[in-house]
């Protein structure tokens, strides 16, 4: 990496993002033209400020965020903790409430996961930086490449990626923006494809490498996962308001003009749930 391929990158609007070795999402190289709004994020200091505002709009993305994990994973065994989960966001008061709720529920939905995957691909508890098995090495990989996009989608509105109302302030060195955006999507790429991945076996063991305490994907199990990512990213839907098909990517997209929308309208926030 030199600084005339960061310039060629600048020019073209090209945003460029690291993952470490174990898939963790590490830093990432933005043009220099942006599409800041002073207004729009004014707007969006203001309703992050407000606690009220902020559960708000917290509380129907852990929801729909829990949603598309059951539909991800197209099993009734989680239909018992969505039901909990549902009760817990309502009576919740405040964020650390809601996050409570959303991590009991995410409990559950990686032990069902794990009843349906091969014994070398389950999760056994979720472990991240870095991640201590085939299983999780898989989704924070997954994950990551999720972040990314969003984090891409958002540097295409005036919307700031690091002020978030989910993960406000509960981690410095990420956009929590971003991180919130990406709630709803992970559950497609990640849950999803490690599930599709084991019925049809498209991963084998030789795909990860395991060290003491950590695994991560081999090279060629990176390249398996990154083909299998970008051909999900491209696969399309028809979308029933604007009349045509979308592909993932631009879902996505289209996610983050509704919080420039709530920024600048008071439009309601309603996140992505699959509708197909």
């Amino acid at each position: 990496m030199n600084t005339a391929a960061v310039s060629l990158l600048g020019r073209h609007g090209v945003v460029l993002h690291i993952l470490d070795h174990y898939g963790n999402y590490a830093g990432g190289l933005m043009p220099a033209e942006d599409m800041s709004s002073a207004q729009v994020v004014r707007a969006q200091v203001t309703l992050t400020a407000d606690p009220e505002q902020r559960t708000s709009i917290a509380r129907p993305l852990i929801a729909a965020t829990a949603a598309n994990i059951r539909w991800a994973l197209d099993t009734d065994l989680l239909d018992g903790p969505l039901a909990s989960l549902e009760r817990q966001l309502h009576a919740a008061g405040d964020r650390d409430a809601l996050m409570g709720a959303e991590g009991t529920f995410r409990r559950s939905a990686w032990s069902v996961l794990d009843t349906i995957l091969p014994a070398w691909l389950r999760l056994d508890g979720r472990t991240r930086r870095p991640p201590s098995n085939a299983g999780n090495a898989f989704i924070s990989y997954a994950n990551s490449v999720v972040y990314a996009r969003v984090l891409t989608a958002l540097r295409t509105t005036p919307l700031h990626p690091a002020i978030g109302f989910l993960h406000a302030d509960t981690d410095r060195r990420r956009n929590t923006l971003a991180l919130d955006l990406a709630e709803p999507f992970k559950p497609l790429f990640a849950e999803r494809l490690l599930r599709r991945a084991a019925a049809q076996k498209t991963l084998r063991e030789s795909d990860f490498e395991a060290d003491v305490g950590a695994a991560s994907l081999s090279r060629d199990g990176r390249k398996k996962v990154s083909a299998m990512m970008r051909e999900e990213l491209s696969a399309t839907v028809y979308h029933r308001t604007l009349r045509r098909k979308v592909s993932y990517k631009e879902l996505i997209h289209l996610e983050a003009l509704k919080l420039v929308r709530l920024c600048l309208e008071g439009t309601s926030y309603t996140p992505f749930r699959p509708w197909w």
